[in-house]
């Protein structure tokens, strides 16, 4: 069922070595879409210079990527581990000028940072500047460290929750927009975050058209749907894959189909999620 929402850009900004967490902040973006863009009322258009930037003479390469794609950002967020970035001729660095020029602009900018140990060799002037630079952020904000993929992909889907919870500069687009309509009440939802266990559940069961088992029998438990086939015995694992479905269900994605928690199917609005995932993975690729 079509559905109305309120369109943010979200720019990625970051120097050239962290290529991979840069393609992690679209995929969380997309899985944050498809669970929570209908519950809010909010689509999130991750943008960034290698995408939304054609080549263009005439004007300073930083200036051109702040006309293109930062000017019509709502929610920056820039990455960086061993470098700063490289100098635009008016600051630092062209990750700094967006960083700077967005804060300036008073909208939404959050500072992640890869803390992870790295070999001497990568201890150069780029980092040293990018620690100078980390000193001279610290009283202005809260950043965020974090070292591996893993937690830095679902910090980004539980921080936008937050974000469009919280953040006053959103909360004022959002019921601008939506004033001629009932405004979304977002302070008061409750937001449980699309975690990678729930975005496998849902396309190994959207791709297979599969029912989701959840196997008991004796010394164990398995998940199986789709191409998806787990043994469950350790306590750990158990555990998380249980948080998925108990909050797949929570958001009514999937239903219980009577069977004392043992076999569930996806619900209309999970089917939803399903080809929503599906259209922005594939557009991804």
């Amino acid at each position: 069922m079509a559905y109305q929402a309120t369109i943010l850009n979200v720019m990625i900004a970051s120097p050239s070595d962290v290529a991979e967490e840069r393609q992690l902040v679209r995929d969380a973006i997309y899985e944050w879409n498809a669970i929570h863009s209908k519950q809010f009322g909010v689509m999130l258009n991750p943008v960034g210079w290698e995408t939304h930037v054609a080549p263009e003479m005439g004007n300073r390469p930083q200036e051109i990527i702040n006309q293109r794609i930062l000017n019509n950002s709502d929610i920056l967020l820039a990455i960086f581990w061993t470098r700063l970035g490289t100098e635009t001729g008016e600051y630092v660095s062209g990750t700094v000028e967006e960083i700077s020029k967005h804060i300036n602009s008073q909208k939404l900018t959050s500072i992640y940072i890869c803390d992870k140990p790295i070999p001497p060799s990568q201890i150069t002037e780029q980092y040293q500047k990018l620690q100078l630079q980390i000193r001279e952020w610290m009283p202005s904000g809260v950043l965020d460290f974090y070292n591996d993929l893993s937690s830095f992909k679902q910090k980004i889907k539980d921080h936008l929750s937050l974000h469009i919870q919280q953040n006053e500069y959103i909360q004022n687009i959002v019921n601008e927009l939506n004033s001629n309509d009932t405004p979304i009440e977002t302070s008061t939802k409750q937001a449980i975050e699309p975690s990678d266990e729930m975005v496998q559940i849902l396309l190994n069961a959207g791709n297979a058209e599969s029912q989701i088992n959840f196997r008991r029998y004796l010394g164990g438990q398995s998940l199986f749907v789709g191409n998806l086939d787990i043994n469950l015995n350790k306590a750990r694992e158990l555990a998380k894959w249980e948080d998925a479905l108990n909050e797949l269900l929570n958001l009514g994605l999937i239903k219980d189909r009577g069977y004392k928690g043992e076999l569930f199917d996806l619900t209309k609005e999970g089917w939803d999620a399903f080809d929503q995932l599906k259209a922005q993975l594939k557009e991804n690729q």
